[in-house]
């Protein structure tokens, strides 16, 4: 297996940069919207309760590397900011470098901003997105993007944009997702969501919606997970 085959498309964010789809021509200086498929209604979630997460990344039972997730409150808002290392190894050797960091800001339920940068083996792509008057205002790799008013980047700890009903847009691209969601119940008040599309993952949260179980299956068909720190 080629190094590049060795990291699999295991952080959500991140995907859409690592399977792209066509570039449109975008003029500088000109905006463009986005309109998405019509979306199921969603399945009320609990807010999560907000403390830290460490996750170790794992792939057929080898450690490739880390996600952190930390919360800051600042006043009205709250800042996450995820961080995610991949530097699998041969013989020692690191093969494969990842490494996407962002950050995002809600106040209450509400989107605020997003600033992502993502490096790929040296290739760096910058994302920041910012909810405005009627739209999303994105400035990603295609240029400047307007997306639906309740849009929102894919963060897997908030479990209520799942489902459907908010247009999810990837970090690395500031593009709207194809998803498909599933949810079943779990014992205890909690929940199990499956994503498919663009992403093929399957995740756990408790009955207050703490995220608690993480796994996808990557590009080369195999399943990467996540353990706790």
């Amino acid at each position: 297996m080629t190094p590049r085959r060795l990291l699999p498309m295991l952080f959500a964010p991140a995907l859409p940069a690592l399977i792209p789809g066509p570039a449109r021509a975008q003029q500088p200086g000109r905006r463009r919207s986005e309109t998405p498929a019509i979306p199921q209604a969603p399945t009320p979630e609990p807010r999560p309760v907000r403390q830290d997460y460490r996750w170790r990344v794992m792939r057929n039972g080898s450690e490739i590397g880390s996600h952190n997730v930390t919360f800051t409150q600042r006043g009205a808002e709250l800042v996450a900011v995820s961080d995610v290392s991949i530097m699998p190894r041969v013989l020692g050797v690191v093969v494969y470098r990842f490494e996407h960091r962002y950050t995002e800001v809600t106040r209450g339920s509400a989107f605020v901003s997003v600033q992502s940068r993502q490096n790929r083996n040296g290739s760096i792509v910058e994302v920041s997105a910012e909810a405005a008057p009627g739209a999303v205002a994105i400035r990603g790799p295609e240029g400047a993007l307007n997306l639906p008013a309740n849009a929102a980047p894919l963060s897997w700890w908030e479990p209520q944009r799942f489902g459907g009903g908010v247009p999810i847009f990837g970090t690395t691209t500031g593009r709207l997702m194809e998803l498909r969601w599933s949810r079943a119940a779990l014992p205890g008040g909690g929940a199990q969501w499956r994503c498919q599309g663009e992403v093929d993952a399957t995740l756990a949260y408790d009955a207050n919606g703490r995220w608690v179980a993480y796994s996808v299956i990557g590009d080369d068909g195999s399943t990467v997970s996540y353990t706790t720190l």
